[in-house]
């Protein structure tokens, strides 16, 4: 400790003057000094990491979170990320913990499974500084944090932890956030048409976002992402364009998709895909409230064309002529 203090300039140096003795941590698993530079400054020491300086903002922040027993024993001295923009210290603490700090959005904490995702992606060059220190969620399951560059990252024992960013973070957090389609299982993902970015999330029956420029970020889960995902994704009906929707009359629930496309589902009839010339008829008759009411079919081939099956009737599609004629039964 004394050989690690002279190295950063002893009393002339960013620590100052020591104002303790060497100390015991309560463990007895290490030992610190503290010291009079600007803010506060300290020293720690074990026999697995050697002796690291903190000071000012970061170690205030150290000692309010519990300091050694939480965060473990410093790893490094404070040190300036590559930016120029922040300062940080590693620590030791089971998973693996971190301070970070800027002008901007003081210190913070970040550790475990959640600071590991962040160094996936890339420290504070993805999903920038952290804004929160680790906190735990409403319902008790789950922790995150907060970051500068409008991305969080959530973690469950069941789910691990998995980054949500920007559009589709924003869609999340106005549907309720974990308490709205549950947590994320995965990180924001390119769709394999390099157009579109999805996050999967846990909620019963499973939930997705999808963002595209041209659509924006909705919502699609349970029975009607059943049949999305059974029907090719993206690359079946096209993308939402809408949140799941609770239909005029409120029996029914509901997607919009880009190609021309829609999936309805009520209890009674389940989740059914109504798409191209056969969707713009039942819409040009009032859809669910028309005399045909709710699909009860996906679109099925048929000698000379195509039909969809509804509550009272039918659609068919003449692949000859391309007209469609309406039957009620």
């Amino acid at each position: 400790m004394l050989a690690h203090y002279r190295d950063l300039g002893g009393p002339g140096g960013i620590l100052g003057f020591p104002t303790s003795d060497e100390t015991w941590t309560a463990d007895g698993a290490g030992s610190y000094n503290d010291f009079a530079g600007s803010g506060g400054a300290s020293i720690y020491w074990s026999q697995a990491t050697g002796a690291w300086s903190l000071h000012g903002e970061i170690r205030a922040k150290y000692l309010a979170v519990g300091g050694e027993p939480v965060l473990g024993f410093p790893t490094t001295d404070e040190n300036g990320t590559p930016a120029g923009v922040g300062r940080y210290n590693h620590f030791n603490g089971a998973g693996g913990a971190s301070i970070y700090w800027t002008p901007g959005t003081g210190a913070h904490e970040v550790q475990g499974a959640i600071r590991s995702r962040w160094a996936q992606l890339g420290w504070e060059t993805g999903p920038g500084y952290p804004v929160t220190d680790e906190t735990g969620t409403p319902d008790g399951v789950g922790r995150y944090n907060h970051f500068t560059k409008d991305t969080s990252i959530y973690f469950t024992p069941a789910t691990g932890a998995h980054a949500v960013k920007g559009l589709i973070r924003d869609k999340w957090i106005a549907l309720g956030w974990e308490g709205g389609l549950g947590y994320p299982t995965t990180d924001e993902t390119s769709t394999p048409d390099g157009v579109g970015r999805y996050n999967h999330f846990n909620r019963a029956g499973g939930a997705s976002i999808y963002w595209t420029p041209s659509t924006g970020a909705h919502a699609i889960q349970g029975a009607i992402r059943s049949q999305w995902a059974s029907l090719g994704w993206e690359t079946g009906l096209g993308y939402p364009t809408t949140d799941e929707s609770v239909t005029p009359d409120g029996i029914g629930r509901y997607n919009h998709f880009s190609k021309s496309a829609s999936i309805y589902w009520t209890p009674a009839t389940g989740a059914r895909a109504v798409y191209g010339a056969i969707r713009d008829k039942w819409a040009s008759l009032g859809w669910e409230r028309s005399p045909l009411g709710y699909p009860t079919s996906n679109e099925y081939s048929v000698p000379g064309g195509r039909r969809n099956d509804f509550q009272h009737g039918y659609i068919t599609w003449n692949s000859a002529t391309g007209t469609t004629a309406v039957t009620y039964t």
